[in-house]
């Protein structure tokens, strides 16, 4: 919490300023803390007369961080299939552990895993700790925290990674809490410092306006959960040595108070943006929701997808599966045609990655053209027919 020396306050009031979320009201010269407050920091050091401090809770033991050593990655298997964002995870996690020489972990949950396994250790895992129980076949939020637990507490990692999909968005919460760490959701970069091999944890802040980087100093594992298609996957290695381990698990924890009674996978929840090679989003310059029928034309043409950006989804010209962007989904096509998009901060964030990026815009001074390698300005209704014109006479030469 956040004191308040009364005899130091001058009632300047640069505190109640400088808040950055408002958590700060003068009362008679003095200020109030208000429930708002995060404990950031920034009235302490706005504070010029040092009128203010920050009071640690007690009760955190202190942490040995040199007991922990590995980077640890949970790699998600659901419906028979591994997500890809969990190769995406080892790639990222094989750098960070060979800039700490230390080894890499696959934790892997489900049931009737099959190869997967050998799959883990070619993307280059060192060690796949597979659990394979019937109990974990369906996820249930309770039991797979539960598991992932122990098998943290007992590897002991000090870095542990895990997608931020609904999955991991859904239990690894319960996992830091259980661990008593910090977990930074949503990480677009991370980096380990050279002073004292930290891991920097970098995520969009304030809507995507600015990029915050945070520190886990005190605390063992540091984890953080990453968006799928922000990390590369490294190339499969049939070469690739590793050890594969299946450990007791202890029955308790194995037991759930969740009882999964049908699966159903929606229409929605089919389309998969993130999958694609190509992808033609559209965005507010489409006018109308007609305008999206171009789109599909143009897909159809080079055997894409069709994506879109927040303010369309929120107009309800398209559902919200194909969102791209902070709030949507992070893809990393090899062409991505963005038709009619200004360039938000937000929708950029989600589509930056992409190895080609064509706009096509009326206005010249759009933010998107900043990201495009390719721009044309223009009236798209103008210019889409035209490319799909050549497209076909092309396919039929």
């Amino acid at each position: 919490m956040v004191n308040v020396n009364k005899e130091l306050c001058i009632g300047c009031g640069i505190c109640e300023e400088s808040c950055p979320f408002g958590a700060i009201v003068m009362d008679q010269g003095i200020p109030v803390i208000g429930d708002s407050c995060t404990l950031c920091g920034a009235c302490v050091e706005n504070c010029a007369v040092g009128a203010l401090s920050i009071e640690k809770k007690e009760g955190r033991a202190a942490v040995d961080i040199r007991s922990w050593s590995g980077v640890a990655v949970f790699c998600e298997y659901r419906r028979g299939e591994l997500a890809g964002v969990s190769l995406e995870l080892l790639g990222i996690g094989r750098r960070l552990a060979d800039q700490r020489g230390v080894p890499l972990h696959a934790y892997l949950l489900g049931a009737d895993t099959g190869g997967c396994g050998d799959v883990l250790v070619g993307h280059g895992a060192d060690l796949v700790v597979v659990v394979e129980r019937e109990e974990l076949r369906d996820f249930r939020d309770d039991c797979y925290a539960e598991v992932f637990t122990h098998l943290v507490r007992h590897y002991r990692p000090e870095i542990v990674l895990a997608g931020a999909t609904a999955i991991g968005r859904s239990f690894i919460p319960a996992v830091a809490t259980s661990l008593n760490t910090g977990l930074t959701a949503d990480c677009t970069k991370l980096e380990i410092r050279e002073d004292d091999g930290a891991l920097l944890q970098t995520r969009p802040a304030f809507g995507g306006n600015i990029m915050a980087t945070i520190v886990c100093e005190g605390s063992r594992p540091q984890m953080a959960t990453v968006r799928p298609k922000v990390m590369k996957a490294l190339d499969f290695d049939g070469n690739r040595r590793g050890e594969i381990v299946r450990p007791e698990i202890p029955a308790e924890i194995l037991a759930s108070r969740i009882k999964v009674c049908e699966s159903v996978v929606a229409e929605a929840g089919k389309v998969n943006i993130q999958d694609a090679d190509i992808l033609v989003s559209g965005g507010r310059g489409l006018e109308t929701a007609k305008g999206f029928e171009l789109l599909h034309r143009l897909a159809g043409v080079l055997g894409a997808k069709v994506s879109a950006s927040r303010a369309v989804v929120d107009a309800g010209w398209i559902p919200y599966p194909h969102q791209v962007g902070q709030t949507g989904k992070t893809v990393a096509p090899k062409l991505y045609i963005a038709c009619g998009i200004s360039g938000a901060v937000q929708h950029v964030a989600g589509m930056q990655s992409a190895e080609t990026i064509v706009a096509i815009n009326r206005d010249e001074n759009a933010s998107i053209f900043n990201v495009a390698d390719y721009g044309l300005v223009g009236d798209l209704y103008e210019i889409i027919p035209k490319l799909i014109s050549r497209l076909e006479e092309r396919r039929h030469q």
